[in-house]
């Protein structure tokens, strides 16, 4: 059998993403809980949603409601 030392066996701290359940190996993504990709587009669609509340329409009323 081939054994290798301790030395040479390592780990790498893993963590499965919030959004999309992928795995998760560096510092910020494991700090964050969501990959870079997830990250990203979560935050276009923060910027998307406010946005859309910061607009207004004809149909509106008075106090912004439909």
């Amino acid at each position: 059998m081939n054994k290798q030392p301790e030395s040479e066996i390592f780990t790498i701290p893993d963590r499965r993403c919030k959004r999309c359940g992928g795995l998760l190996t560096s510092a910020e993504a494991i700090r964050d809980g969501y990959g870079s990709c997830c990250l990203r587009k979560m935050r276009q669609e923060a910027r998307a949603k406010e946005q859309l509340r910061n607009q207004c329409s004809l149909f509106n009323d008075e106090e912004g409601e439909r």
